[in-house]
């Protein structure tokens, strides 16, 4: 989960499952990009099959901090069950959701 921050757009990519225990280490992450100022991100999804409450409540107020620094926080989501889940919490309304890292990257 380490970022990728030698582009004017940093990219983490996560795989498995974001479980609650993994959460403290997300929020670590996303508190060091904002600490140097990077508030285009990129959470590369596409490899998750389960993500808790939790991990979508911390990506949220990341977003949000983004969108107060004129940035943004963007999901790749392949897999149907998170896809599902973020539609069904509306936080489909909250993300933009792409289905490849180089659609996300596209008109950052």
């Amino acid at each position: 989960m380490e970022p990728a921050t030698d582009r004017p757009v940093a990219i983490l990519a996560f795989s498995g499952a974001i479980r609650p225990h993994d959460v403290y280490e997300l929020e670590d992450n996303l508190a060091a990009l904002g600490n140097k100022g990077t508030y285009k991100v990129i959470a590369d999804l596409s490899q998750v099959q389960h993500l808790s409450s939790s991990a979508l409540g911390v990506l949220a107020r990341f977003s949000e901090l983004c969108r107060a620094h004129h940035g943004e926080l963007r999901l790749v989501v392949t897999e149907p069950g998170v896809l599902n889940l973020l539609q069904v919490t509306m936080l489909d309304k909250v993300f933009e959701i792409y289905a490849s890292l180089e659609e996300a990257e596209e008109d950052f």
